[in-house]
């Protein structure tokens, strides 16, 4: 570890403590003998998502977690630290089936996760992205140039 005081890159760890995201460690230089403290957190897996129009993004989890909290809105039971446990929980069980997911599979794992603690707030999440037939809305977008919403308006 680089010493922010000297350049160092020879530093003895003096103290180590588990923090909620990682490893928070007291640190001193061996050349100046100054001490810092260095935070260590684990990486994100690399998942990539891909979204409805076929481009590829990170996950972001915290992109994730806003959209948990504007569904649970006013739900006593899923506090900020709930949220950030679902979002680390569905960025965990994605990377286990690969690189990239699709963001139908972020949606269903989100609602599954939703539901054991707030069925509510699982409806509410629900209803944004399935339609009532249970199929996910927008998963395969028709093309325009489709016949318009009950054919209304077919020259045929």
């Amino acid at each position: 570890m680089k010493c922010p005081f000297c350049g160092s890159e020879e530093s003895t760890v003096s103290e180590t403590r588990s923090t909620k995201d990682g490893l928070r460690r007291r640190r001193t230089c061996s050349s100046c003998k100054n001490r810092f403290t260095t935070y260590e957190r684990l990486g994100s897996p690399g998942l990539r998502v891909l979204k409805r129009d076929g481009r590829r993004e990170e996950f972001d989890g915290d992109k994730l977690r806003r959209a948990l909290a504007r569904v649970a809105d006013r739900r006593p039971q899923l506090g900020d630290e709930e949220l950030r446990r679902i979002a680390g929980e569905v960025e965990a069980r994605l990377a286990v089936r690969g690189k990239t997911v699709k963001w139908s599979d972020i949606v269903g794992v989100a609602v599954e996760l939703l539901a054991q603690i707030d069925p509510l707030s699982a409806r509410r999440l629900e209803a944004n992205y399935v339609d009532e037939t249970g199929a996910m809305r927008l998963e395969d977008a028709p093309e325009a140039g489709h016949a318009s919403q009950l054919d209304l308006f077919d020259d045929d």
